[in-house]
């Protein structure tokens, strides 16, 4: 019983945690759009490739609970 409370717990922190990096990310590229610099530019990128990175994770944590169960023999 446990286990499955530290999965659900897991499942939405990594959900807060994604939406969260897009709320940042989109503020981010607000600023870099309003004023672009090389630095700003290199900003966006990175925050926009980890947020890719926590969307693929986040998916894993999707798959694994809407995956079919193995039959129990």
């Amino acid at each position: 019983m446990k286990v499955d409370i530290a999965k659900w717990v897991y499942s939405f922190f990594m959900l807060f945690i994604v939406i969260g990096w897009a709320v940042f990310a989109v503020k981010i590229t607000l600023e870099a759009m309003s004023k672009p610099t090389p630095v700003s530019v290199l900003e966006v990128s990175g925050a926009s490739v980890l947020l890719g990175a926590l969307i693929g994770w986040e998916s894993l944590v999707v798959q694994h609970w809407f995956r079919k169960k193995t039959p129990t023999e």
